[in-house]
């Protein structure tokens, strides 16, 4: 009996194996787009270093000179000045109510701007493309800047930063709020739009639902970042301990300066100890 000749199958071929990949850019190619981006980055930060008048002579002048950080300006720090403990400790609580109401307020705002701003539940491309155009906006203009127009509408104090931020707020959040819920799992909404629940329904039962621990863990993370904020925003103008800092800089008290310094390094530490924890717990 003549034997049958069966055709060889190539390996790249044969059942069960993997397409072939792509032909890679020629290495030397690859290289010179290596080098061309390498000179790139190299020239624009000569142009920025040019641009905001960098030296190093001003730098090491400015740590080691006898008037200068380590000679002049820590020494005639310390010891820290115990009697602006108290003072330093109310004014940061002030910071951090600050840090919390905007925290609030922005969360409604973000939550409020949610079923508009997310691609996979909004009503429309348009209403999506607005919602998230008015989110950039309120992104793109810091805080301070903000705080400058309300110091003017409002009042020097601690409203005008908790306005200032809570408006930053709802653009920060509301963009990273839209997109946890673009990558929730769309299982139980789709459930619940075929057995007829409306939108606000849909919105309550599945989509807050779904992302509920991870909204609340980038909220625990701009904590700490609102609070920071919120002391940079008080040397402007908008109170607590920032204002403080601000004050007692301008005098050169020295003493009282390191004191709040201390406080508010204590005051961080423990809030973003306490972010890490619920952040870890939520995570679990």
């Amino acid at each position: 009996m003549a034997s049958v000749e069966r055709p060889v199958t190539p390996v790249g071929e044969q059942a069960g194996s993997a397409p072939a990949l792509p032909a890679r850019a020629p290495a030397g190619r690859r290289r010179i787009i290596v080098y061309l981006a390498g000179v790139a980055v190299l020239a624009l930060c000569i142009y920025s270093w040019i641009n905001v008048q960098g030296s190093v002579g001003a730098l090491v002048t400015g740590f080691f000179d006898k008037k200068g950080l380590l000679r002049d300006f820590i020494p005639h720090s310390l010891p820290p000045k115990l009697s602006e403990v108290w003072p330093g400790v109310q004014a940061a609580v002030t910071t951090l109510c600050i840090a919390i109401l905007s925290i609030a307020f922005g969360i409604v705002g973000a939550i409020a701007m949610l079923p508009l701003a997310a691609r996979n539940i909004t009503p429309s491309r348009p209403v999506y493309e607005v919602a998230r155009l008015i989110q950039a906006v309120l992104r793109a203009i810091p805080e301070l800047i903000m705080l400058l127009f309300f110091l003017i509408t409002v009042g020097f104090g601690p409203w005008s930063a908790t306005v200032a931020l809570t408006f930053h707020g709802i653009g920060v959040k509301g963009k990273l709020f839209a997109e946890a819920v673009e990558e929730m799992d769309m299982a139980p909404v789709d459930a619940l739009r075929v057995a007829g629940a409306g939108r606000l329904q849909v919105f309550f039962h599945a989509v807050l639902p779904g992302v509920r621990n991870t909204l609340l863990a980038l909220t625990m993370y701009r904590l700490d970042a609102n609070f920071r904020s919120a002391v940079t925003l008080g040397a402007v103008g908008g109170g607590g301990i920032g204002f403080l800092i601000d004050n007692d800089l301008q005098v050169f008290q020295l003493k009282a300066v390191l004191t709040f310094v201390l406080v508010l390094v204590l005051f961080v530490l423990a809030i973003e100890r306490v972010s890490s924890i619920v952040r870890a717990r939520l995570a679990t």
